[in-house]
């Protein structure tokens, strides 16, 4: 998993870059402690060897010199930085292209949310499940490729089995679909991504593809191909409002699709083996020549003018270039630059591994399923009073919801509306949304838009246009509330004007989810909050705007 450490830098504070230097957990130090450790004592050795063996040989001393004059030489003419410099930041990239590419459930499940939806009652249970099963769907496909190519995801559900095993301990594919549900966080907010019909869609694939139970691997790709002919069905069901909607769903999961075949792609061509063996060798050889090219040796200590020969030939060094002829100091430093550079390019060679700079994917699926739950799902527990689908008319849903909000406080060049003048607008609008129902419900019946039945009718009582399912019926919802409305009607005629007559209005009507005694209210609050005042309303009650809903043969359904 990645180590976070952007919040800890504080630019303000000048001595940030030490506690930033000093951090162990993924630092350079914790990367090469044991790397270095082991050339600190092959460099003492050497060390030893020159100033307590070989100093007092001349032929012996003078051949160890030459060889480290040579080697400097050596090290200076090979090109290191430019070739690893290359190789790290061909890595870098790579490995960053891999990290934008893994596809995230939250914009799908945003998407699927907002147009994979009906406003109709009876249809939201049924949009509801279409969406978490077509956002199962890819959940499940993005566990089948990752379980390929990522380590965390293989070991998280059991999938990693060494190759040395023997046949009798290798998984059958059913047995990896069916692991899939064993999950700890799968069960937690699925309950099973793949079901026993889906296991059998499977089987059938592997039959045309002639693999056994053993060689078939379950495509990734077949789920969000269900994913898509659901997502046209649920256009065929008016579960999706428009045919574009429908297009941006399926191209939601068509770049799904793309960035998976993306992940494949990189974790199945690699940088090439050729260009990883000759860094690595390169890299190695010259710290190996640094061990020796870094030794202090007598003709380092010419160049001081305070040498001074000895009879035998070597120059008395002073103590301190004793001590720092034990510690390697531009060794050490070289040391850590090119190894530490080299190793981090090593790190991220395979961003799907178990390093701590590796990408943290069971993390990623983890919050791949809560976002598809909960988004997807969309619970009205999530929304606040006034967004949630309660089956009253949306007019009165929005009323409710605007006041909640002063926007007296909001700056503006213009000046918002009080909440009063925007419920009357909202009032309004029901009552011309209710009046254009009534005339095609009229329409429907071959009955003329205003005129009664006659009073010869087998029942009394009213109904509501607007609140009919397409075969004509009303509503579970509405039927029981009907019910009760229609034994306290005052059996006026067969029809029911609704007008801006207040006086018109009777309480045994449910008309769009809102009960006759509430559109009666919204009324007569849309008259009194008039501009003009009560006169301006009294007058305007002579001209009653009428909205006719007819008895007809549906009060049977009933």
């Amino acid at each position: 998993m990645g180590v976070s450490y952007a919040s800890k830098i504080y630019t303000k504070d000048r001595l940030f870059f030490i506690k930033l230097l000093f951090r162990w957990s993924g630092s350079v130090w914790q990367l090469l402690w044991l790397d270095f450790l082991v050339f600190i004592l092959i460099y003492v050795s050497l060390a030893a060897l020159y100033h307590l063996v070989l100093y007092n040989d001349p032929k012996m001393k003078a051949t160890f010199e030459i060889t480290v004059s040579w080697l400097k030489t050596v090290s200076t003419a090979v090109p290191l930085s430019f070739m690893l410099g290359f190789f790290v930041s061909s890595v870098v990239e790579r490995w960053w292209s891999v990290c934008m590419s893994i596809p995230w459930l939250q914009t799908p499940s945003f998407y699927c949310q907002a147009l994979l939806d009906s406003p109709k009652t009876y249809r939201s249970d049924l949009a509801r499940k279409l969406r978490i099963t077509v956002l199962r769907y890819l959940n499940l496909a993005w566990i089948l490729m990752m379980a390929g190519v990522s380590l965390h995801i293989r070991e998280r559900f059991g999938y990693w089995q060494p190759k040395w095993k023997t046949k009798k301990y290798k998984l059958t594919w059913r047995r990896r679909l069916k692991m899939v549900n064993s999950d700890e966080k799968v069960q937690k907010y699925f309950g099973q991504l793949v079901t026993d019909n889906e296991i059998a869609a499977f089987g059938r694939s592997a039959e045309l593809s002639n693999d056994n139970k053993h060689t078939y691997d379950p495509e990734y790709w077949l789920p969000l191909v269900w994913a898509t002919r659901l997502i046209r069905r649920a256009r065929n069901l008016d579960c999706i409002a428009d045919e574009r909607h429908c297009l941006w769903l399926i191209d939601t999961v068509q770049k799904f699709r793309y960035d998976l075949g993306t992940i494949w792609m990189f974790t199945e061509f690699n940088i090439p083996l050729v260009y990883v063996q000759v860094a690595v060798t390169a890299v190695y050889l010259y710290l190996v020549s640094t061990i020796i090219s870094t030794q202090l040796m007598d003709s380092d200590i010419v160049q001081s003018s305070t040498a001074i020969l000895n009879v035998n030939g070597t120059y008395q060094r002073n103590t301190g270039q004793q001590v720092l002829g034990f510690i390697p100091v531009l060794g050490g430093l070289e040391f850590i630059f090119y190894l530490g550079w080299f190793k981090i390019g090593m790190c991220l060679l395979n961003p799907m591994g178990k390093d701590e700079a590796d990408i943290p994917m069971s993390d990623i699926l983890n919050s791949n399923l809560k976002a598809a739950i909960k988004m997807g799902g969309a619970e009205d527990s999530i929304f606040p009073r006034g967004l949630t689908d309660s089956g009253e008319a949306e007019e009165a849903q929005v009323a409710e919801f605007l006041c909640c909000f002063d926007f007296a406080g909001v700056h503006a060049h213009d000046k918002f509306g009080s909440a009063e003048q925007t419920e009357r607008q909202l009032n309004k609008e029901l009552l011309k949304r209710l009046h254009a129902r009534g005339k095609q419900h009229g329409k429907q019946h071959g009955k003329p838009h205003g005129k009664s039945h006659g009073s010869g009718s087998s029942t009394g009582g009213t109904q509501s246009a607007g609140s009919l399912t397409p075969d004509g019926s009303l509503f579970p919802s509405e039927r029981s509330s009907l019910r009760l409305k229609n034994k306290l009607s005052s059996g006026k005629g067969n029809q029911l004007t609704v007008g801006s007559d207040s006086s018109a209005v009777q309480p045994a009507s449910s008309l769009g989810g809102i009960g006759g005694r509430q559109l009666q209210a919204a009324v007569a609050r849309s008259l009194k909050l008039r501009p003009g005042g009560e006169d301006k309303s009294k007058r305007e009650t002579e001209h009653v705007t009428q909205v006719t809903f007819s008895r007809g043969s549906l009060d049977a359904k009933l």
